[in-house]
């Protein structure tokens, strides 16, 4: 089982109705996504994050069963973390409400069962916020005999202290074996791919919207171009590329500490690349099913 530990939230997404401008609360969260995204594509996947008992978590729990993802949360009676998303030409830009919320107060003390995880998946915001943070880490770094994917997913005007994420960052980017970066979290980060396999990644993966991912090696590089979609907007596109390489990998049996051949890891990519054209083409962090992708296949 691929274990994703992460932030699960409630997007407040954008709507208009018949009083004006309103917001709908649709379920997401980096991390959240990505796991949806997995059991979706039959993977086998779990969650562990801090679940609320309210409304809200009471949804991301049921989103999480009908989606085939194994609950591996820590629940609590604090509120759920919401971000009120805007979009601008399609491109989401996030408000976070998250102080003293259920997933952002998870602690190390409420680490979840490992039976049966097989893979690590982390990221997100709650990389940069205590104490889910160092849960996260804690998690991470004490399992290194398992293969680990992070994606940092930053987001600056969320972080509080600079030096102590870069820190953690630096910290998680040395024990991965695959490391999914954007062009933003390379300049943020002041670092390019071959300093990152250079710490001892397998693979880094790149995307670049519309161009499409670039998967690279110390053997070389692959790049798998993007699928031409009518992009409602980009929530959850990301979440849903990394679960494509992920569900990719497990299908060929590559997902290992190892580095996958050219074969299996250009497969990956483009299941990453086609789950995501599906994504951007309707509203929110709605990633498809396995049988939308085989649908597409055939039709094309």
């Amino acid at each position: 089982m691929i274990l994703c530990a992460g932030e699960a939230l409630i997007d407040m997404l954008p709507r208009e109705t018949a009083d004006g401008p309103g917001f709908y609360p649709a379920t997401g969260g980096a991390v959240f996504n990505t796991a949806i995204a997995l059991g979706r594509l039959g993977a086998p996947v779990g969650l562990h994050t801090g679940l609320s008992t309210d409304l809200f978590g009471a949804r991301l729990g049921e989103a999480l069963a009908a989606s085939g993802v194994t609950d591996r949360t820590a629940r609590s009676d604090r509120p759920t973390t919401l971000a009120f998303v805007t979009l601008t030409d399609g491109q989401a830009q996030y408000a976070f409400y998250d102080e003293g919320t259920a997933g952002r107060m998870l602690s190390p003390v409420d680490a979840p069962d490992m039976r049966g995880v097989t893979a690590l998946f982390v990221g997100g915001i709650s990389l940069a916020v205590e104490p889910s943070a160092q849960a996260y880490e804690g998690l991470a770094l004490g399992h290194q005999n398992l293969p680990l994917m992070i994606d940092p997913n930053i987001r600056p005007d969320f972080i509080a202290n600079p030096v102590t994420y870069r820190a953690r960052l630096d910290r998680l980017l040395g024990a991965a074996d695959i490391v999914k970066l954007s062009d933003e979290d390379m300049a943020w980060l002041g670092t390019d791919p071959g300093e990152v396999l250079a710490r001892g990644a397998r693979v880094v993966l790149l995307t670049e919207g519309a161009k499409g991912a670039t998967a690279i090696t110390a053997e070389g590089e692959i790049h798998v171009s993007a699928i031409r979609a009518e992009v409602v907007d980009t929530v959850g596109a990301g979440d849903t590329f990394n679960a494509g390489v992920l569900a990719g990998l497990h299908r060929a049996g590559a997902l290992a500490k190892s580095t996958p051949d050219a074969d299996a890891l250009r497969a990956a990519l483009e299941l990453g690349v086609a789950a995501a054209a599906i994504t951007v083409a309707r509203a929110g962090a709605n990633p498809p099913w396995a049988e939308e992708l085989d649908l597409a296949d055939a039709e094309s």
